[in-house]
């Protein structure tokens, strides 16, 4: 997500407020479909925030009879629900729901990598390896997304190098980070013979490692 832009968008639907007249159903569409991009980009397709919006708008289009009016609410529904959105970015609050939220995904992986580990058979091995390796990866991204604003599908050692520029990995972390790819690698492409318990353990630690500190 790249926040100077966002905001920047947001501040261009906002001026619209002070163009045209107020039953300008033109600029009402395009605040409301604005404000929808805007809640769909940051919080997400299916936010609590998109789904009240549109049931806001769908109740003043249901009981508003006098068109010019309801052009009004649903102009200043929109203009609302910018400003809104507008705040939590710059308060940061939207990065800490994204952090929050990224890590219990990733922790979830974690578990049923740490369980299927715990079978002590070779298929419980490959299992955890590629749960292991997808949560590696994610995290690589995710650190690269919210503290780089990498949200292009750069490869995992130009992320962790800009990670490592940012400060945001460094000493033995970044080493530690880079060994990890070719497990990566071998794991994704069903390589088992490369891979045994005590790698997919390694793994499994480090991407705990990494989530606690940066995401936790």
């Amino acid at each position: 997500m790249d926040k100077i832009r966002i905001l920047a968008r947001i501040d261009e639907l906002l001026a619209r407020e002070r163009e045209g007249s107020a039953d300008d159903s033109a600029r009402a569409s395009e605040l409301y479909q604005g404000a929808i991009s805007m809640l769909g980009l940051v919080h997400g397709a299916n936010c609590h925030q998109l789904r009240t919006l549109n049931d806001h708008i769908a109740g003043i289009q249901k009981s508003e009879k006098v068109p010019f009016r309801a052009t009004i609410a649903v102009a200043g529904s929109s203009l609302g629900a910018l400003r809104n959105l507008k705040r939590e970015i710059e308060e940061g609050l939207v990065g800490n729901l994204r952090r929050e939220v990224t890590g219990e995904v990733l922790s979830d992986l974690l578990r049923l990598g740490k369980e299927a580990l715990a079978n002590g058979t070779d298929g419980g091995k490959n299992v955890a390896a590629v749960l292991a390796a997808a949560a590696f990866e994610d995290t690589i991204r995710n650190l690269g997304a919210t503290y780089c604003g990498i949200h292009t599908r750069e490869s995992l050692p130009d992320i962790l190098a800009r990670l490592q520029a940012a400060d945001i990995l460094k000493g033995s972390q970044v080493g530690v980070v880079q060994s990890h790819f070719q497990f990566r690698n071998d794991a994704m492409h069903a390589d088992w013979s490369k891979i045994d318990a005590v790698a997919v353990g390694t793994a499994l630690s480090l991407v705990q490692e990494l989530l606690l500190k940066h995401f936790g």
